[in-house]
């Protein structure tokens, strides 16, 4: 006989791979959320939130029964009131801004420690034992822990050990008197806030303070006095800003006074002292140096006159010109006599002959007269040499005075720019000392007109009926925290849930298809009430199930049909021996010939199921060749089924079931049987508590592996498959058993198989 040893309908993988993959167990993308399967879940469980809720409800029933009455008084105060400033003329038609973060600036301040702290201290709320939980400490009455461990109080000795070792810190020292008071009235503050709310109504400046107390009086009392307090406070904060800045000016002013007078004696001492050096001002300098400018600029053009004239009368004697063609010895009256006298004796001269003896001595006088002459002449000119030395000497004087006056100019110039910028700084200082000193009058007189921001619009009253927004709240929360815990133990349960309620998360986990699902007809049903169902309700949706794996199984290979077919299963009472004599008889109700062969040698349960006497002959039997196979062949009356038995007589102590499974004659005998039956059906023992099936696994044509539902461990499941993978088991797939369908309805929205949980009204009872 041949036995395939592949499978064309299954994609086998290993267990770890479909836990590593993407899938979640409903078969979807775990990065996505399934919102059905979600609310699904939530909808199993709404009985648990149900329940999680009515509990919480009740113990918040029963605390708020507990709970003394609470009575809230409430008051109005608008702040950011707009004042008229009459010191400030810019600032009279200016309204204070506002916004969101100023209105919670004042909620601040209405709650801060200061504030409250003098509202206790005002009302002496520090006596008030709802206030101070030292007094109420001391008022109430010990608990019976307290007294039970006043009773059972260690030793010193034991206590001193313990300490030693660490397990019992050491008890800390009592504060001094003051840390004790300044903690009981911090105590005393936070339970004043803690009762204390403000809130902001809304489109407004309006604060509403409510205080809730024991005694609707005295919440008024703390609303009242907290709005009080915060105008005082107020008041007390711009006073002391307006003093502050008073004295602040008023230091300010004296040393911007002290500064100006600094700066205008600066100024007139160096006024003092530039006119003291210099002898004159500024202005007379540079007038002095302009006149010596002019004068320069005489001298330099009567020097270039002279030195013109100078040298015109040394070319003309150089070049023995005629001295009446030179207009300074022309007017020179010994040059003109001279020249007279040599005209006569030049004509006397010219009047003798050549031979005359007078011509010698007029040429002789005539020779002197023009020596005198050119004496005269050189003595002219040396004048005006003498002149032009003269006027250059005036005119090197008058720049020497000039240089002398620019640099006396440019050192009062310097003098002056000093002077010019104590003079601004003096200015400066005046001119701010001047408004410092109008900021100081009118800070003086602002003072006296200090207004509050705030008013308050409607004062608290003592409350007639008590606070039941606490109890309201409450209620609410309790009914919110207890559908949270609800969620949270269906989710808690869902994850430590450990079993298989849908096909698709049996396909994720293993990789194995999930052929059918046998449904279970009751709660603790024997098993011959299972098959008596079966034959007597063959509409029913236990029949279309078996009918549903048996097709599922032919046409697992469908070019090669399996005919030889094992059961198994992880562990013991998984419906796996029903569902393999339900396949039988469901191939024989289709007309085929059947066999189920019972190779659990260690606890048979066919005969069990079938209820048939122990005398004949079994397996074991057949195997050892004590009887033939016609003689243990056992036919059900009631469906015509073979069955091959192994009976509980014909164990022998000495002889090992895996021996027997794994001999030659075994699958002789599977062989003879395949060749006669057209379905031969092995119930053999579960896979994880004996090696039966393991060894039969590699002699069959399709191993089916049942899996009970919500009842069969995830890890069992997994190991078991991985057990018949080690023998390369040709598995078919899994089979689910004795799943509750009404319940599995719930777990599950779609596939083929779950759906009949919804509408068992279209099988027929």
């Amino acid at each position: 006989m041949s036995r395939s040893s592949t499978n064309s309908t299954i994609v086998e993988y290993p267990a770890e791979a479909a836990r590593a993959s993407n899938l979640s167990p409903d078969g979807g993308d775990e990065d996505s959320i399934d919102i059905r399967s979600l609310l699904l879940k939530v909808w199993r469980g709404r009985w648990i939130i149900a329940i999680s809720i009515v509990v919480f409800l009740t113990l918040a029933a029963l605390a708020v029964s507990q709970l003394e009455p609470r009575y809230k008084s409430s008051a109005k105060v608008m702040f950011g009131i707009q004042k008229t400033n009459v010191v400030d003329v810019q600032q009279v038609l200016v309204s204070p801004e506002f916004d969101q973060d100023t209105l919670q600036n004042e909620i601040e301040v209405l709650s801060s420690d200061n504030l409250v702290r003098r509202v206790t201290e005002d009302l002496n709320l520090g006596r008030d034992p709802e206030f101070n939980p030292l007094l109420a400490a001391a008022q109430a009455q010990d608990s019976i822990f307290d007294q039970i461990r006043a009773t059972f109080s260690l030793p010193p000795e034991v206590n001193d050990f313990l300490m030693n070792i660490g397990l019992v810190s050491a008890p800390t020292p009592p504060p001094d008197e003051e840390e004790a008071r300044f903690r009981e009235q911090m105590a005393v503050v936070a339970a004043v806030q803690q009762g204390l709310s403000l809130r902001p109504v809304v489109g407004s400046r309006v604060i509403e303070i409510s205080f809730t107390a024991d005694d609707p009086r005295t919440a008024a009392r703390i609303v009242n006095a907290v709005a009080e307090q915060y105008i005082v406070d107020q008041l007390e904060a711009k006073l002391e800003t307006t003093r502050s800045a008073t004295d602040w000016l008023t230091g300010r002013v004296e040393e911007l006074r002290l500064r100006v007078q600094e700066s205008e004696e600066a100024v007139e001492a160096l006024r003092a002292e530039l006119s003291s050096a210099a002898g004159q001002s500024l202005d007379i300098t540079q007038q002095q140096l302009g006149a010596l400018n002019a004068s320069l600029s005489v001298a330099r053009n009567r020097s270039a006159q002279i030195e013109a004239e100078y040298a015109r009368l040394t070319e003309a004697l150089e070049l023995g010109r005629d001295m009446g063609s030179v207009r300074e010895f022309r007017e020179s009256i010994l040059i003109r006599d001279y020249r007279e006298e040599a005209g006569e004796l030049q004509d006397r001269l010219d009047s003798l002959s050549a031979n005359h003896p007078e011509r010698e001595q007029i040429s002789a006088q005539l020779e002197r007269i023009n020596a005198r002459m050119r004496e005269e002449a050189e003595l002219i000119t040396q004048s005006i040499k003498v002149e032009l030395d003269g006027s250059l000497a005036q005119e090197e004087v008058l720049r020497r005075d000039i240089r002398n006056l620019e640099a006396q100019s440019l050192a009062q110039s310097r003098e002056e720019i000093q002077l010019r910028q104590l003079e601004r700084e003096a200015q400066a200082g005046r001119l701010l000392y001047e408004n410092f000193l109008t900021r100081l009058k009118e800070t003086t007189q602002q003072e006296d007109l200090q207004e509050a921001d705030a008013r308050v619009l409607s004062p608290a009253k003592p409350p007639l009926d008590p606070e039941t927004g606490v109890k309201k709240q409450l209620i609410a929360a309790s009914v919110v925290l207890g559908g949270f815990v609800g969620l949270g133990l269906i989710f808690l349960l869902d994850q430590l849930n450990n079993t298989f309620r849908a096909p698709q998360h049996i396909e994720t986990m293993t990789g194995q298809a999930v052929l059918a699902t046998i449904p279970a007809i009751g709660a603790r049903v024997h098993r011959r009430d299972v098959i008596k169902n079966f034959l007597d309700k063959p509409g029913s949706s236990l029949a279309e199930s078996i009918r549903n794996l048996r097709t599922s199984i032919l046409f697992s290979n469908v070019d090669r049909p399996p005919k030889v077919v094992m059961f198994t299963s992880s562990v013991p009472r998984e419906g796996k021996s029903t569902t393999s004599m339900l396949t039988a008889i469901t191939s024989r109700q289709m007309g085929k010939s059947a066999i189920i062969v019972d190779c659990d040698l260690r606890l048979p349960s066919v005969v069990q199921l079938l209820r048939v006497e122990e005398d004949k002959p079994g397996l074991l039997s057949v195997l050892e060749g004590t009887a033939t196979f016609r003689q243990a062949l056992y036919e059900d009356p009631d469906t015509g089924l073979h069955v091959l038995m192994a009976r509980q007589g014909e164990r022998k102590a000495q002889v090992n079931a895996a021996d027997i499974l794994s001999s030659q004659k075994f699958s002789d005998l599977i062989q003879t049987l395949s060749n006669q039956y057209d379905l031969v059906v092995l119930d053999t023992p579960p896979a994880l508590i004996v090696t039966d099936a393991r060894i039969l696994a590699s002699s069959v044509d399709a191993v089916i592996y049942a899996v009970r539902w919500d009842h069969t461990p995830r890890d069992a499941v997994l190991e078991g498959l991985k057990e018949l993978k080690s023998v390369k088991a040709p598995i078919a797939g899994i089979v689910m058993t004795m799943v509750n369908e009404a319940k599995a309805s719930r777990y599950a929205y779609d596939g083929y198989n779950y759906y009949k949980g919804q509408y068992k009204e279209y099988y027929l009872k």
